[in-house]
């Protein structure tokens, strides 16, 4: 017996978007490969982890995708991020995106954005999407994210990698909020000269294993499916934690 057709979707539509996603049927059911379809994200950060997990949204069938990143591609990008490439030096980093993922998924609804995201810009930027995915490396930004998103009700995925060591988890609208579970100095306080000047002074490491941040990235993707398809994902107090070069190198836990 033929199977019927999604409300909406036309049969040619429907035949190339199932025959490309045919191997995730049986991990996931048809049903929720199409809720995927009818999904949406925000992915901010194109680089080291917000280049996987963008890629990894988009095959695994989500319908629409929002990349937003300011910056170029520069030559030490090329150890870990999965966009850059050496002819590419230069070049902006969200139209790329762009470019490579409708290349992969071309049912795709993909829009980039080469904005710095901003107290300001946040939520205009992210509004609109089911769910939000972190690929910031720097800490105000990450405040003014996490804080759009609760604002607006998203799950925010939070993913961080330096050195051999990365962690995740996701933040939900109702629970712990970012800057209270990492003790940052402006939680529950207006982003002024002060304290903005303490978050851009925050510790910031630019030293990180290429396999470490793509294993963030991966683990990104794999929380915002999973709350997309309302399956079990890791939230505060845990995380989860990756560590290179150890003999238990994926743990679930508290900081």
């Amino acid at each position: 017996m033929a199977r019927a057709l999604p409300s909406g979707r036309k049969r040619e539509e429907y035949d190339i978007y199932s025959m490309v996603f045919s191997r995730n049927i049986g991990a996931i059911t048809r049903a929720e490969q199409e809720i995927l379809s009818k999904s949406s994200a925000a992915v901010v950060g194109c680089g080291g982890i917000g280049g996987i997990a963008s890629e990894m949204l988009a095959r695994s069938g989500i319908g629409r995708l929002t990349v937003v990143d300011s910056d170029s591609f520069d030559i030490s990008n090329l150890n870990r991020q999965l966009f850059s490439q050496e002819r590419l030096v230069g070049k902006g980093k969200a139209k790329e995106a762009e470019k490579r993922l409708k290349s992969i998924n071309p049912d795709l609804k993909i829009i980039s954005r080469s904005d710095a995201l901003t107290e300001k810009n946040a939520a205009k930027l992210i509004g609109g999407h089911d769910i939000v995915v972190d690929g910031l490396d720097n800490a105000l930004g990450r405040v003014a994210l996490s804080r759009a998103a609760k604002d607006l009700s998203l799950h925010y995925v939070f993913g961080a990698a330096e050195r051999t060591k990365g962690y995740s988890t996701v933040f939900t609208p109702h629970g712990i909020s970012f800057e209270r579970m990492f003790n940052l100095p402006s939680n529950a306080k207006p982003l002024d000269k002060v304290i903005t000047e303490r978050l851009e002074n925050a510790q910031r490491c630019d030293s990180v294993l290429g396999v470490v941040a793509n294993m963030i990235g991966c683990v990104e993707a794999m929380q915002a499916v999973g709350v997309l398809l309302k399956k079990d994902f890791v939230q505060p107090p845990n995380l989860i934690h990756v560590s290179a070069f150890s003999k238990n190198p994926f743990v679930v836990g508290p900081l």
